[in-house]
């Protein structure tokens, strides 16, 4: 492993010319690193060791990621000599914009177990949940795709913002964008690939007119992602979207929006309502309503949020009866501070209402939903009913007990903040409300959706 990255370091900055020899060696040395990279890390992940690690020697794995983006950085300083790698070496290009990348067993399926959590039939039981969690925080062990990124990355950069003199760099920029994107804004590659991945995108960033292309191209979701979670979110990340041109808002797909609200829910999950005051975010709602209205607000709306999260089902209401009213970023300021005013039973309520079936059940014993009340009979007999009921099998009686439970609930009329399924409960419950009421009351949230 050491011998193959000093060879790979000493061709691509070695000093002086590089023979047409040295360059032909590069591809099959990145491609014995990516496979030492997997062996390594599969070892980690618990596979039994094969003889091949023996040459796995690198005392520090991580001093492998960093010459890699060494070499690569110093790639994109050097464009002649990145052109000369290509044409002298042309099973490079494949390597860096053809051939699939390594996420790993292990990653990939984490991945296919999370998509579980999205899918309105899966009736998983708490164990279950927990195991598919634990799966994926395990999986993040396994790094032998975020090494190798760092000089990936650096170079589909490159290729994506360089000059193009001929119709063979244009098609080369356009196939690292597409790469760049898909990167950006697929989950599983954002996990895998995570920093190393956000640190190759600064010159992008960091320059209006490559962050146009580059968001035109659907990796706007992407920016707004790494505004979210990474460890440049409150500088080079905020710096880019602040100064972001509304042009970069122009040609995006379904797909790309649906990114775009995604990374905007956990940005909420992330940091609470009080994101959603800035006027970043207000012009963020402009850019998207004004371009392709309630489409992109209602595909979202129905979707259940892990955390509650009922900011853009708040949003389709909205706009749904205020169309001709939402025409500029100051009337969805106004609007926004709204959203901060709807009471947490209101909220509450909501959010069971677009959960998924399996969803509530898991829910039932909480009391953020439904009644407040601790020892609401309704409750304990929903909780006999779910005890008994067969995984996988419907009971629409059931069902729509459940769902009343939750979506008929009637808040407390004077505080918002709690709701009870009937009278009975809410007389019991007062002793235990009372100071509660008082002092949620005070907060005078009144906003219905």
């Amino acid at each position: 492993m050491t011998e193959t990255l000093e060879r790979i370091c000493n061709i691509l900055m070695k000093r002086g010319p590089i023979s047409k020899e040295e360059y032909q060696e590069v591809p099959d040395l990145f491609r014995r690193m990516r496979t030492l990279l997997r062996i390594y890390y599969n070892a980690v992940m618990g596979d039994k060791k094969i003889a091949d690690f023996k040459y796995c020697d690198a005392q520090n794995i991580n001093d492998i990621g960093l010459r890699l983006h060494e070499t690569g950085l110093f790639l994109q300083l050097s464009p002649a000599r990145l052109r000369d790698l290509l044409d002298i070496a042309p099973d490079m290009e494949r390597f860096l914009l053809d051939d699939p990348l390594d996420v790993g067993k292990y990653r990939e399926q984490a991945a296919r177990r999370d998509a579980l959590f999205d899918s309105p039939d899966a009736d998983l039981d708490i164990e279950t949940r927990e195991q598919i969690l634990q799966e994926y925080d395990t999986s993040g062990s396994d790094q032998a795709g975020y090494q190798i990124m760092f000089f990936i990355a650096d170079i589909c950069v490159a290729l994506a913002t360089g000059p193009t003199r001929d119709r063979k760099d244009k098609v080369r920029a356009e196939k690292a964008m597409r790469r760049l994107v898909e990167w950006s804004t697929v989950k599983m590659y954002r996990d895998a690939f995570g920093d190393a991945l956000t640190d190759a995108m600064t010159p992008i960033y960091r320059t209006n007119a490559y962050l146009v292309k580059f968001c035109q191209a659907g990796g706007i979701g992407a920016l707004i992602g790494d505004w979210v979670e990474s460890t440049f979110a409150n500088t080079l990340c905020a710096q880019a979207l602040e100064g972001l041109p509304n042009v970069a808002w122009n040609r995006q797909t379904p797909e790309s929006l649906d990114v775009v609200t995604r990374e905007l829910t956990a940005k909420i999950e992330r940091e609470g309502d009080d994101i959603t005051q800035t006027r970043i975010w207000a012009n963020m709602m402009h850019q998207i309503y004004s371009r392709y209205g309630l489409k992109p607000f209602e595909r979202v709306a129905s979707k259940p949020s892990k955390h509650g999260v009922i900011f853009f089902y708040f949003i389709h209401r909205r706009a749904s009866k205020r169309q001709q009213k939402l025409i500029s970023v100051d009337d969805w300021a106004k609007l926004l501070e709204k959203y901060v005013n709807v009471p947490d039973a209101t909220r509450r309520r909501h959010a069971w209402t677009i959960m998924t079936v399996p969803d509530r059940w898991e829910s039932l014993d909480s009391s953020d939903y439904g009644c407040s009340f601790g020892s609401c009979p309704e409750r304990a007999e929903l909780l006999e009913i779910q005890q008994a009921r067969v995984r996988g099998q419907r009971d629409a009686v059931a069902e729509d007990r459940l769902f009343g439970f939750g979506a008929l609930s009637k808040a407390c009329h004077r505080c918002k903040h709690v709701s009870y399924c009937g009278k009975e409960c809410q007389a019991a419950d007062w002793p235990n409300h009372r100071h509660t009421c008082k002092v949620e009351a005070a907060k005078n949230k009144t906003e219905e959706i």
